[in-house]
């Protein structure tokens, strides 16, 4: 595990003993390692070699049957996609946590605990949590349920007021570059800047040649917007608005890019004074020829404003086509990147 080190110590020592609540709300930004500190945590409370240890040995039946989702008292609850067989699947159903909850009034065949990871929480119905809602408040007395979610006040109030919190932070980038290196050695470490506090992401840089492609594509897509016209920018608008029957995956493509061209337009806007501490260094060249075409104050503008629109593509129900054609009015243009390839 990368960074959360103190929040993992204490969580560790209270498990260890057997000093757990029974349903907890791991939150934070995507990719920064809530899945992981859940896994970490069940890994904790189910490892079967002695002496025990804080996140688990790792090593034995229990824990590797834990980390692949295979142990019997470890459930991981997650939004079914097929929208091909049924279009109802973009939220986790209450049949889902009807089933959770059969399994929860169960004594563990294994271990000493049920654990449910819930991932997303926010994809919940409104049945489901109702539903959910129901065991937090009768929990039974072995029951683990960890909710994940990068957007906790999507969540009923009824719900996080029996949730106790463990917000995850951003990483800084010095324990990110030396985590990369223990597990990719010094090729591994250039990777930690461009992961901007989340170890989730510095590792999928690290080792995934397709996860490098995806990015370099996305950034392209922003310096061909920046160079085209508005009859090219609407058309973009529309096509990825339509692009997905699913509205999450289509929100996740949306976050995607606002993501990244909020570091695009950050790094621009200070390549004249702190060019060394680029997000992406890799686009050094076209930072310091937007940030020519474009001034600075026009480029912080720019980059708060993509970062606010994630917010509200992440936590509201925002119209996303109304949206993305707000973004292409707002981009400043740069002839400098007219015809630049996608």
């Amino acid at each position: 595990m990368i960074g959360q080190r103190r929040l993992l110590a204490r969580l560790g020592e209270r498990a260890l003993e057997g000093d757990v609540a029974h349903a907890y709300e791991l939150s934070g930004p995507r990719s920064i390692g809530k899945r992981t500190v859940a896994i970490r945590l069940a890994q904790t409370l189910l490892c079967t070699t002695e002496p025990r240890i804080a996140g688990g040995c790792g090593t034995c039946l229990a824990c590797r049957k834990v980390e692949h989702f295979t142990h019997p008292d470890v459930r991981l609850v997650t939004r079914l996609i097929d929208l091909d067989k049924d279009s109802d699947k973009k939220f986790i159903a209450i049949e889902q946590i009807r089933e959770m909850q059969q399994d929860l009034a169960l004594r563990p065949l294994e271990g000493s605990w049920r654990v449910v990871i819930i991932d997303d929480a926010a994809d919940l119905s409104e049945h489901a949590e109702v539903a959910l809602l129901k065991t937090l408040e009768e929990p039974p007395i072995h029951a683990v349920l960890l909710l994940l979610t990068p957007t906790p006040a999507r969540l009923l109030e009824t719900i996080r007021s029996r949730l106790v919190p463990l917000p995850l932070r951003l990483v800084p980038t010095a324990e990110i570059a030396e985590g990369l290196g223990k597990r990719f050695g010094a090729e591994g470490r250039r990777h930690a800047a461009a992961g901007a506090g989340r170890p989730g992401l510095a590792i999928a840089l690290a080792s995934d040649e397709a996860a490098r492609k995806a990015r370099r594509l996305l950034e392209a897509e922003f310096y061909k917007l920046v160079g085209s016209g508005l009859t090219d920018r609407f058309g973009w608008a529309v096509d990825l608005a339509e692009s997905e029957r699913d509205p999450q995956k289509r929100n996740d493509a949306i976050e995607s890019r606002l993501v990244g061209w909020s570091e695009l337009a950050r790094d621009a806007a200070v390549a004249a004074h702190a060019a060394e501490r680029a997000l992406r260094p890799d686009r050094a060249r076209e930072s310091t020829a937007l940030a020519k075409a474009v001034g600075q104050r026009e480029l912080v503008d720019l980059a708060l404003s993509l970062d606010r629109w994630r917010r509200d593509v992440v936590e509201s129900n925002v119209n996303a086509r109304m949206l993305l054609e707000l973004l292409v009015l707002r981009l400043p243009y740069a002839a400098a990147f007219a015809g630049a390839a996608a």
